[in-house]
């Protein structure tokens, strides 16, 4: 109970913050997250691999510096980074995943984050990432700012390169078609599968169905 009414409690302001970075789609992303998510549904995203040695070059827009985050005062964040987000990025953090964050001068203005593994605890589907793959686990961005997103991407994936991996994995909803043509841009990728999840409050099941052959991205995206 006591961490619902710190969700209540907490959700005027992070609402405002999600309204001003996203607009609308944030406002609805941020009500989705605090309440129809925890309760129960049903989705169904498409498991996307990217190739690494063939990524694009992409620079971030003139006046944005993107950055490893290695302070643990995620209020620096600003409004990218809302109360009920603090206590996973912590967790994140102290279990190694890697946090970009996009600044113009002293405002952030977009995230990614990256993962050496898949874990129940933050993604809620029973996948099993490839040794060879990163995987990118979350991408927000400013409304304003549409062009950090492809570069956020591509500087972690070049890092990711840099570590010795060969590919990365992300899930992404079939209907967020702004998403699917940023990865595309960053470089070769391909639709492997689908993941579906199912969740009744705490009772939760998922599954993986892979396609015959994996379907390229820019072909699904040009439809």
């Amino acid at each position: 109970m006591a961490t619902y009414e710190g969700t209540l409690g907490t959700f005027p302001e992070d609402a405002a913050r999600a309204w001003r970075v996203g607009g609308y789609r944030g406002l609805v992303k941020e009500i989705r997250r605090r309440g129809w998510d925890r309760v129960g549904g049903y989705v169904r995203r498409l498991v996307i691999e990217t190739d690494l040695s063939q990524l694009g070059e992409i620079a971030p827009p003139v006046g944005v510096d993107i950055r490893p985050f290695t302070w643990n005062d995620w209020s620096l964040l600003g409004d990218m980074a809302r109360h009920r987000l603090v206590p996973e990025f912590d967790e994140a953090a102290a279990r190694g995943r890697i946090c970009l964050v996009a600044w113009r001068q002293r405002q952030a203005v977009g995230y990614a984050w990256f993962s050496d593994t898949i874990e129940s605890r933050h993604e809620s589907e029973g996948l099993l990432l490839p040794d060879d793959a990163t995987f990118v686990w979350e991408v927000e961005v400013s409304r304003d700012e549409h062009d950090v997103a492809a570069a956020l991407i591509r500087a972690g994936l070049w890092l990711a390169r840099e570590r010795g991996f060969r590919r990365s994995w992300m899930i992404g909803h079939p209907d967020n078609v702004a998403t699917l043509c940023t990865v595309a841009e960053v470089a070769p990728s391909s639709v492997l599968g689908t993941v579906a999840r199912v969740k009744v409050l705490a009772w939760v099941r998922s599954w993986y169905r892979g396609l015959s052959s994996p379907v390229p991205l820019r072909a699904l995206v040009s439809r």
